[in-house]
């Protein structure tokens, strides 16, 4: 039997995140209408760099990423089944 309050709890830790990732993407396509490609471009670049050294460092291969990212599908794909009453 599971906790549907903790399950309500991590629904809205979820939705709160989504919407946090949002505002920053809204903020960030401001930013670069805003600004000149000189300005904000090296910014950019140092941030995609940042993640794919970063990824480099985690040690996990392509494949085992894919192997996870598909398992989180597929719950997903039961989460919402559920949620839908299917």
């Amino acid at each position: 039997m599971t906790d549907s309050n903790a399950r309500d709890r991590l629904d809205e830790k979820h939705r709160k995140n989504r919407e946090q990732r949002i505002e920053s993407i809204k903020h960030w396509v401001r930013y670069i209408r805003e600004n000149p490609p000189g300005k904000w471009g090296e910014q950019q670049n140092t941030v995609i760099n940042s993640q794919l050294e970063a990824a480099r460092k985690s040690g996990v291969s392509a494949e085992q990423y894919r192997r996870v990212e598909r398992a989180g599908d597929a719950r997903e794909r039961d989460r919402n089944a559920e949620d839908d009453g299917e």
